[in-house]
């Protein structure tokens, strides 16, 4: 997990108990995507490039495919050894508040702005009908839906979300386009998770959200890979220090490696 070990590709790894198999981690894909990319690495460079710095570029290179901006990578990074599940559970859900979000970024080197910012990312992708469903119906015992839900949005989801298993779009307005349609969308009260409207409506996040609705692509474009950067660079020194560069990103390496 990037947040409490830095970014040494520990979501790769596939054993029982890994945060791969984490509940948190139910709808991520393209893990094969990785191996494949790691397999004609190793037909190149054996033994040489990690499976984080795989991930890592892998992840900058789908967003500038879906029309995001690209960043510099330092490239370097050592593969972890350790992948515990309940690591993944303790990263932010959709149930935090502001405050608790700012401060679990502030203890890893990263603002406010960043956290407005890498929140954007939610302009693609898409998360479980369970992780709203508290949104759309007697929201915290009131018999009614979240307050912060624009009402024609929620009734939208309640049809969409019937069952918990089913999915459903983070960004309904242009899903797989790469702009800032998120930040006009959480001034509408239209923020699917709980945490994104609130940061439109808490005053320490909310002038971040304006100034990225209000201007061009090209400004959120800008922080996104600026933040991404300072995000990348999380790095634990003991980690780091005794990490390797696996063969298979979902192993590690056997002794005689």
């Amino acid at each position: 997990n990037l947040f409490f070990q830095g970014c040494d590709g520990s979501i790769l790894l596939s054993h029982v108990g890994s945060e791969r198999t984490s509940k948190a981690s139910k709808t991520l894909r393209g893990f094969e995507v990785v191996d494949d990319i790691k397999k004609e690495v190793e037909k190149k460079c054996p033994k040489t490039v990690s499976c984080a710095d795989i991930l890592t570029a892998a992840s900058r290179d789908a967003t500038v495919i879906q029309g995001g901006p690209y960043w510099s990578i330092p490239y370097g990074r050592k593969d972890g050894k350790v992948s515990i599940d309940k690591e993944a559970e303790s990263v932010p859900t959709a149930h935090e508040n502001v405050t608790s979000l700012i401060e679990f970024y502030q203890s890893k080197g990263l603002n406010a702005l960043d956290l407005v910012a890498l929140s954007g990312a939610h302009t693609i992708g898409r998360t479980s009908c369970e992780t709203i469903q508290h949104r759309l119906y007697d929201y915290e015992g009131t018999g009614k839906p979240d307050s912060l839900l624009d009402e024609r949005y929620a009734n939208y989801l309640t049809r969409k979300c019937r069952w918990g298993s089913d999915y459903v779009e983070l960004e309904g307005m242009s899903p797989g386009k790469f702009n800032n349609q998120y930040y006009k969308n959480l001034q509408k009260k239209m923020g699917l998770l709980r945490t994104d409207q609130m940061l439109y409506a808490d005053s320490r996040t909310s002038p971040f959200v304006n100034a990225m609705a209000y201007a061009p692509d090209s400004v959120f474009h800008n922080q996104f890979a600026a933040s991404m950067t300072k995000f990348g660079n999380i790095l634990d020194p003991e980690v780091q220090e005794g990490g390797e560069v696996r063969a298979d990103c979902g192993y590690v390496n056997s002794y005689d490696y």
